[in-house]
């Protein structure tokens, strides 16, 4: 760097540089400090060491394809990290429109964002980008510190009086769908429209552990909490209107649905139902005439783990 600052200052003085300021510094961000380097940082405790279908974690941070953004998003995302910087491949050509066409997808954001435990998932996810292929990431979270430290001890209050090591993993996640639903009522006044702009504990586990009223969002996460405390590989899955769970169980991968098994009735009656309990794939699209209104159409080539 100091070769390169000497050499400009003698073309100066020989009156051989004709180019103006602002070139200058071009040139030197472009050739000097596009390349610095870069790394993760460490993951935090709920790290989900598994790779989907869809995006598998990495380490590099210095993308050839689009496949290495998506990984490098959920990477960042899984590790629970709030900022990260990476720089595009010199001959990916096309990475800053394929960072600017995924960072106004939000089906792939969200997509993503359902792959991570809902402590690491993001509130907000901000894309800074410029002409050098370096972007940085910046996530605002969707629960604090504070909320994390009170959920997992209520959580773990609730587990420890109706789990016990003697119960089959079928049963240890029927007991706890089977609380949720007895101890929480959909809040009718989040509509669909709003559900998931809409600043409120209904929308998160916060709602479904404290106050018994949530909407389907906060239903899936205080399952997908659960079921990450009790070790089963999982992740939420969600269509243009509705989001629920999805668990590897005995080998296969099953949809549980704690939102339409906690029915809203006319007269107010509290109905703990089991038909959207730990099913395929096909049952769960055989019932959507009669149940769900097309709530369950979810794209499936993003949650391939479920065709």
């Amino acid at each position: 760097m100091r070769k390169f600052l000497a050499y400009l200052f003698i073309l100066c003085l020989c009156g051989v540089i004709y180019v103006n300021r602002d070139s200058i510094i071009d040139f030197v961000i472009s050739n000097f400090f596009s390349n610095e380097e870069v790394v993760f940082g460490e993951s935090n405790d709920y790290y989900r060491d598994f790779n989907y279908e869809f995006v598998q974690n990495t380490e590099n941070l210095y993308p050839s394809s689009r496949q290495d953004i998506l990984n490098i998003i959920y990477t960042t995302l899984n590790k629970g990290l709030s900022n990260v910087t990476f720089y595009c491949d010199d001959t990916y050509y096309e990475c800053i429109s394929d960072v600017n066409d995924i960072a106004e997808s939000s089906l792939y954001l969200s997509t993503i964002n359902n792959l991570v435990h809902p402590f690491n998932s993001y509130k907000n996810i901000h894309f800074t980008i410029n002409d050098y292929g370096k972007v940085t990431l910046d996530i605002t979270k969707t629960y604090s510190d504070s909320d994390i430290i009170m959920i997992n001890n209520r959580m773990d209050e609730i587990i420890s009086s109706i789990i016990n090591d003697n119960m089959s993993d079928y049963d240890k996640i029927l007991t706890f769908h089977d609380y949720i639903v007895n101890n929480t009522s959909y809040d009718s006044s989040v509509s669909i429209g709003n559900q998931l702009d809409t600043v409120t504990s209904s929308n998160n586990a916060v709602g479904v552990l404290f106050n018994g009223k949530a909407v389907c969002s906060g239903y899936s996460d205080a399952m997908a909490i659960f079921l990450s405390k009790m070790g089963f590989n999982n992740y939420k899955i969600s269509s243009d209107l509705h989001i629920w769970n999805l668990v590897y169980i005995n080998g296969e991968w099953k949809h549980i649905d704690a939102t339409w098994d906690d029915p809203v009735t006319s007269n107010g009656e509290n109905v703990l139902l089991h038909d959207f309990f730990l099913i395929d794939t096909n049952t769960l699209f055989s019932k959507e005439d009669d149940y769900s209104m097309n709530n369950h159409q979810f794209d499936r080539s993003l949650y391939l783990e479920a065709n």
